[in-house]
């Protein structure tokens, strides 16, 4: 039998606008486990790149 190799799965290569990013966020909450919604804000960070994330954060703008 041959092996079926299998590429691992990377969400943050999905995470290309706003409004995906805000779904995965949403969906990623209505998880019990708080270790879901972790991992996906990591995923966001990874997909936007954690410099931008950063920049945004850091801007006051960004917070109101």
């Amino acid at each position: 039998m041959a092996k079926v190799e299998i590429a691992p799965f990377d969400a943050s290569e999905y995470l290309d606008d706003e409004e995906v990013i805000a779904e995965y966020l949403t969906a990623a909450l209505e998880d019990p486990n708080p270790e879901v919604f972790l991992i996906a804000v990591a995923n966001v960070a990874k997909a936007r790149g954690i410099t931008k994330v950063a920049q945004d954060y850091a801007s006051p703008s960004s917070r109101t």
